[in-house]
């Protein structure tokens, strides 16, 4: 058999297996899964969840279970033939997703996360698990406030405090949650939640230490003091640095 019959049979024999890839004919970017839908009211741009009970509309805020948006007309379907009744959810990329303007105004930039309002997005506000980024402003809404708005969908958690005492008790918060999202998530806020911890317990323990020989050698030396006061000073500096890296190292668990 030749190379050009190999080929031919390889290419066949991709066409037949399931599942197959279908373009859509209005793109929106990103590649879509068919699945099916336990809510029968989903809306296009709708936010789901995937959840024991299948994949449902998102109703909680902040939600941890965040699978994807329901698209009608996605750049490109990755069918599964075994499913009857399934359809197109992407988890992935561009799309126009139902918002809401209930927690404030939503901007370009803005962190997108679930809201109360089943299947519907708002502007996350606080640090939590969020759906993506908005790719424009929320201009048109509905006697509701509602309306839609193109985001660029990656569902990972996002730090959205603007104090670090904020963001510390959010990544707890989350942590606590750890069990119950996916192995990988659950690793990540885990492993965040112990290096922030270490990187304070050993500033506390490493600065405790420099300061109690300071005193010490204080008591000892009192001509020396000044030398001894820069000394811990410097110590005090590089505890400090030793915390601060803790937590960029515990951000950047967290958001990779």
């Amino acid at each position: 058999m030749n190379a050009g019959k190999l080929v031919f049979l390889v290419i066949l024999l991709c066409s037949l297996i399931s599942p197959s890839w279908v373009y859509g004919a209005d793109p929106v970017g990103g590649v879509a899964e068919m699945f099916e839908l336990v809510d029968e009211n989903v809306e296009d741009g709708s936010i789901l969840c995937m959840t024991n009970a299948g994949v449902i509309l998102c109703n909680n805020e902040y939600d941890t279970t965040m699978y994807g948006v329901f698209v009608s007309e996605p750049a490109v379907v990755m069918e599964n033939s075994s499913l009857s009744d399934a359809k197109p959810v992407i988890t992935s990329g561009k799309a126009y997703v139902k918002v809401n303007n209930q927690r404030g105004e939503i901007k370009r930039g803005s962190f997108i996360t679930s809201s109360s309002q089943p299947g519907v997005g708002q502007v996350a506000v606080k640090s939590g698990n969020a759906l993506g980024v908005a790719l424009e402003d929320l201009v048109t809404v509905d006697s509701s406030g509602s309306g839609k708005v193109l985001v660029l969908i990656d569902i990972r958690p996002a730090l959205v405090s603007k104090t670090a005492r904020g963001n510390l008790l959010e990544t707890l918060k989350e942590g606590l949650l750890a069990p119950t999202l996916t192995p990988l998530a659950s690793l990540r806020y885990l492993l965040a939640i112990i290096v922030a911890i270490m990187a304070f317990g050993l500033g506390f323990v490493y600065f405790g230490r420099v300061a109690r020989e300071g005193v010490e050698a204080l008591g000892r030396n009192p001509l020396a003091g000044r030398a001894i006061q820069m000394s811990v000073l410097m110590n005090l500096l590089l505890t400090l640095a030793i915390m601060v890296g803790g937590l960029v190292l515990a951000y950047i668990i967290l958001i990779i």
